[in-house]
This record gives C-alpha cells, sequence and structure tokens, in this order.
C-alpha cells in the first residue's frame, strides 16, 4: 500500500479513538515518506494517546522545529512533560505559552491543574481565575476550583462551583467525581453514592470513579457487607488492562536466593500508612528479604527520607502509569508483591488486577476486599477476622497473624502523659479525632445519648472538616434535635505537626470510636496517650479494627457489642474516676509491651506469612 493509504486508514483509526491502530499506520507511513508533516505529526499524537509520553516528548520537540507556532502542540508536548515527571519543564512551557497568548484558556487550565498538583495553590487560583476571566463558564476550570476547595475543605463554596458546572455540562466525569467527594468528606454518603453512580452511568470503566465508589461504601451505616463485597466483585474486571500482556509465574521467578517482597504505596510519608509500615522496614531481615518499595504519591518529607535511608530497593514510580509500574515490578522479579493502598488515593489497583507478581497481598491501607481475582491474600488476625466470621466477604484468602494484624510506630516526638482533664474541668470529655466522613447521623446521635446520660459532659471533635460551617452548622443541628445544646460541643479544624496534634489528646477523657468505619491511626495515638477508647464491633473487617486494637492492651472490655452498649460502656466509664485515672497512667506501658509495638517480632511473623505462602505457592503450581 502506499503512504497516502496508510495516512488515510491511521487517520480513520485517529477519529475513532483507536489509537493503537492509528499509532501502527502513521509509524508505516512514517517510514515510507520520513518528511511527511502529517504522518510525523499522527505519529506524535498518536504515543500521547496511547500513554507513551516519554516517546512523544522528543516527537513533539521535532514538529515543534517545523511547527514553532503550533499552540496545540506545545499544550501536547507541555501535558507530556507532565506525565513523564519533567515538571519543571511543562511549567516552563506553559507559562511561556501564557506569556505569548495570554486569552490561551487551555494554557492557563492546564498550568493551573499543574499547580494544584504541586499544591502551590495561589499559582493555581491565579490561572484557573485567569481562564474563568475569559470564559467563566469553563466546566473544566470550575472543576478544578472545585477540587482546589475540596482540598482546603471548603464545601460549601466547593458544592455551589462543581453544580455549577454540572448544569453546563451534566455528563462530565471531572464535575461528577468531585461532587462525590465533596458529599462523601461531608458526611452526605448517600449522595455521595448517587453521584459517583451518575458518573458510572456516563462511563462505567472509569477507574477513578469506581475506586471512589467502592471506597465510600466503607463509610455508609446501611449497606450489608454482603454486598458491598458483591460491588466490589463486579467491578473488579474494570481493572483490567487488556494492553497488559499476560505472564506465567515461571517468567517471574526469582532467581536469588533471597525472596523478592515489594510494596506498592502512594503513603511513603507521613501518613496513617506509614505509622504501620514504617516499623516493618525498620525490622525486615536484609539477609533474608530483598525488598522493593514502589513509591507512587507526589508528597516527599522526613518520614520519606528515613524511608529512602533504609537498605530498600526504592522505585519513584509516582509518573509512571500502570503498564510502566507493570514492567518494573516484573524486570524486578518480584516473588510477593504487597499492596498498601487498596482502593484508596494514589493506588495501582490495575497493577494488581493484571497479576504483576506471582503472589498478591493486601493488606494495612484498605479494610476491605480488593474484588480482584489474582489478589491471593489478605493480611489479618483472628479478632479483625474471627475464622467463620468474615472469610465469605473476601475474594482473597486470609491469612491470619498469630497476634495482631499489624504494629504501630508513634511519631519521633510525642508529649508526656498528662493527667486526666476531668480533674481540673470537674467534667470529662469525650473526644473523636477521625476523619469526619467516617461520622454518620447515626453516631452523632449516639454520641448525643452519651452526652445526655453523664451530666456536664463534653465532647471535643477534631477533623479538618469540621473548618467548613455547612459541615459544622449540620452537626450542631444534629445534636440539638438530639437535645444537647452546641455549648457541648468543642471543635477544632486543623494542627500542624504531629506533635501539636498528640497534644490536643490532653484535653480529651475518653475518646469514642465511629461505626462502621473503625479507626486505626486515631485509636492507637488515643491509647499511646493514655485515652481508653469505646467502640463498637461489627461483623466485618472494616467494624472490627478497634476490637484488635483494644485486645492488645487488655481492654476488651470496651468493645461494644450493639449500639445499645456502645453507649452503656461509655456512659459506665464516664461514671468511674479511678478507672479513668489507672488507665490514664497505664495505657501507654501496656501498650509498649504488646505485640502491638512489638516491631521486631510482627515483622518476623510477617516474614514468616510471605516464606509460607512462597512454599505453598511452590507446591501448588510448580513455582521456579
Amino acid at each position: 500500500m502506499s503512504e497516502k493509504t496508510y495516512l488515510l486508514e491511521a487517520g480513520q483509526h485517529f477519529d475513532r479513538k483507536e489509537f493503537v491502530q492509528a499509532l501502527h499506520a502513521y509509524e508505516i507511513a512514517y517510514f515510507l515518506s520520513p518528511n511527511d508533516i502529517e504522518a510525523r505529526t499522527g505519529v506524535a499524537l498518536s504515543l500521547f494517546h496511547v500513554g507513551k509520553y516519554a516517546e512523544a516528548v522528543p516527537a513533539l520537540l521535532e514538529l515543534l522545529t517545523l511547527i514553532p507556532d503550533s499552540e496545540q502542540l506545545s499544550l501536547i508536548l507541555a501535558e507530556s512533560l507532565n506525565r513523564c515527571g519533567r515538571v519543571t519543564e511543562a511549567v516552563h512551557r506553559l507559562s511561556e505559552l501564557v506569556s505569548k497568548s495570554p486569552d490561551n484558556i487551555d494554557a492557563q487550565v492546564r498550568l493551573g491543574r499543574i499547580y494544584l498538583d504541586m499544591e502551590k495553590y495561589p499559582d493555581a487560583n491565579r490561572c484557573l481565575t485567569a481562564a474563568l476571566d475569559i470564559e467563566p463558564n469553563h466546566v473544566e476550570a470550575l472543576g478544578y476550583i472545585g477540587m482546589m476547595m475540596i482540598k482546603h475543605c471548603q464545601f460549601d463554596n466547593a458544592l455551589m462551583v462543581l453544580q455549577k458546572a454540572y448544569e453546563l455540562s451534566p455528563g462530565d466525569i471531572l464535575v461528577l467525581n468531585n461532587l462525590g467527594r465533596a458529599c462523601k468528606l461531608m458526611g452526605h454518603h448517600d449522595k455521595a453514592l448517587a453521584w459517583y453512580q451518575e458518573a458510572l452511568k456516563v462511563d462505567q470503566n472509569h477507574p477513578v470513579v469506581i475506586t471512589n465508589y467502592l471506597f465510600t461504601l466503607n463509610y455508609c451505616d446501611g449497606p450489608d457487607p454482603e454486598f458491598i463485597t458483591s460491588e466490589h466483585v463486579r467491578l473488579a474486571p474494570h481493572f483490567l488492562n487488556s494492553a497488559v500482556p499476560e505472564i506465567t509465574l515461571k517468567q517471574i521467578g526469582s532467581s536469588s536466593e533471597r525472596l523478592r517482597i515489594g510494596y506498592v504505596s502512594g503513603d511513603f510519608y507521613t501518613h496513617s500508612v506509614s505509622y504501620f509500615i514504617e516499623p516493618i522496614l525498620q525490622n525486615h531481615n536484609y539477609q533474608r528479604f530483598e525488598v522493593y518499595c514502589y513509591s507512587l504519591g507526589l508528597t516527599n518529607d522526613v518520614t520519606t527520607k528515613r524511608l529512602k535511608a533504609l537498605p530498600c530497593q526504592w522505585r519513584d514510580m509516582t509518573t509512571e502509569p500502570p503498564e510502566g509500574l507493570i514492567k518494573q515490578i516484573r524486570e524486578d522479579r518480584i516473588d510477593i508483591l504487597v499492596d498498601l493502598a487498596g482502593l484508596t488515593a494514589d493506588n495501582r489497583i490495575t497493577v494488581f488486577a493484571n497479576r504483576s507478581a506471582p503472589i498478591q497481598v493486601s493488606w494495612i491501607g484498605y479494610p476491605n476486599t480488593s474484588g480482584l481475582a489474582n489478589m491471593d491474600y489478605y493480611l489479618t488476625d483472628c479478632l479483625c477476622d474471627p475464622p467463620g466470621m468474615t472469610d465469605h466477604l473476601f475474594i482473597e484468602k486470609l491469612w491470619r497473624l498469630p497476634r495482631v494484624f499489624c504494629c504501630y510506630l508513634p511519631p519521633i516526638e510525642f508529649p508526656a502523659i498528662s493527667p486526666p482533664p476531668f480533674l481540673s474541668n470537674g467534667y470529662i470529655t469525650f473526644g473523636s479525632f477521625n476523619n469526619f466522613a467516617k461520622v454518620t447521623t447515626r453516631q452523632i446521635a449516639l454520641w448525643a445519648n452519651i452526652l445526655r446520660s453523664v451530666p456536664g459532659s463534653r465532647l471535643y471533635l477534631k477533623s479538618m472538616a469540621l473548618g467548613d460551617n455547612s459541615v459544622k452548622n449540620r452537626v450542631l443541628e444534629i445534636f440539638a434535635a438530639e437535645g444537647v445544646l452546641a455549648d457541648r460541643i468543642l471543635m477544632r479544624v486543623v494542627t500542624t505537626t504531629p506533635l501539636e496534634h498528640l497534644q490536643e489528646y490532653s484535653k480529651v477523657d475518653i475518646a469514642l470510636d465511629t461505626f462502621p468505619y473503625h479507626g486505626a491511626t486515631t485509636t492507637c495515638e488515643a491509647l499511646w496517650m493514655g485515652i481508653p477508647v469505646i467502640t463498637q464491633a461489627g461483623v466485618s473487617h472494616v467494624s472490627r479494627v478497634g476490637v484488635s486494637l483494644l485486645q492488645q492492651v487488655g481492654c476488651l472490655e470496651l468493645a461494644a457489642q450493639s449500639a445499645e452498649e456502645y453507649v452503656e460502656r461509655a456512659v459506665s466509664l464516664a461514671g468511674s474516676s479511678e478507672k479513668l485515672i489507672l488507665m490514664r497512667n497505664n495505657l501507654r506501658m501496656l501498650m509498649a509491651g504488646s505485640a502491638l509495638m512489638d516491631q521486631a517480632g510482627v515483622t518476623r511473623e510477617v516474614e514468616e506469612a510471605y516464606a509460607r505462602m512462597f512454599e505453598a505457592a511452590c507446591k501448588e503450581r510448580c513455582y521456579r
């Protein structure tokens, strides 16, 4: 066939968004006629659309030497540079374009989005506002403004902006997804699910919407655990990427005598997950295991620096698409790949859906099944997942560690234990520092019941979401409807450091856990600061984490079996001054001596689990 025939075929594929086929045809046309500008442009654009950004960059740079005034090519080059992790170059290109053409809305919006990702909010606001000055109804700019407001917990304003964008473009996925996010963080779980379901009607395969929808189900007080599991299993096939070649186990087998363990996470910084994975990484037997950390998050801080200093192989894969991460994991010949994210932010669930390693394990980061047929195990314990109670809720095989499902490492700086505040206040202060998305209307009603039953008591709530007036007012309205006045509710939005955060626990006598989504880090923090935690046990992993943690410090009696018992135990403890003082003085010691902080011991138990998983795979699959 002639060059023109291939160009015609390529153009037809491109118009139908069949970019892989378009790239193939354009490459042939380019081979036949290297100087044909249409063929060269088609190759560059197709490389971009199939996600081969590193290859697209030089092709686009060459094109821009021939067509230097093409603003469209400059935009695509900047986007390619950004997706390759060359963010500074992308910002430079877009800044130049905005300087030359300040009315270029697309350039302003893309630059604003990059600044938003970089958390340079004043710069992001400047660019996005400039775009809206040019076109007040620009849906994408409105969507990013809404995202920025959500990040600052300005939910009222975010909903107003996003609602406007929705009215302009009801099928915009960015807008629908962020309407769902805002509602979830405000505690409006039913509304959040409705927005995500509407987004899935537009694009049933959108991975971000699917993960947000499934993650939100964990917060909801209503759906049966069996339904939540069935939804995970139903939607899991959408994470498969047909472009990723299948592997056989023999292709992946490691030739090293040491087992190769890979940890995948976007939370290798000062984050809840890091408090539980850092002690494992610190205590791994590096003579027996070769450990790889695949880092996916944009945030790097002092915790990241400590982790990178450990004898692990560190892989910064933040800007890599799933295919690139899969390729790296396979090249590293990982034996056991551990997912620390599940369906939370910065996840790479596609990497596990497409089986990147012979043995794949879910742990710590997500309190439910992945739904993935290729996820082999879920690491847990006998209290989070009592045998026979929760096995049917997981597609994975539950691997129960002998004592506890995790171990905790407090922040490097932490305060001394303070006397219980009721001694000086003359009243009991209950407290909850949990993510406010976990706080349901039913939970607030239970807390109101406790406050009514303990005369003069107060409730101290600390959460970023409470900085939004609509969230704050809604909470106070629910309490008022339950007969509890606003002067008994204390609220704080944010603290600046982990040390300051822990110091706030000195104002609390008794911590109140959330249901159905238990706290993990917040419960550990409270116990470390000498504060007993009342929790309500459920029948799924997400609602049993607190039970496991309380068992470790010998306080299983604080785990109620019903809502009524939850109230009773809180009220009873509030009436026992001697017990509160005793707990305040002893909980840190009990915790320090428990399996929960036996970091070396729990690491050995995790390593033994890995070794036994590998032995089982050798027998079952003739691995290696």
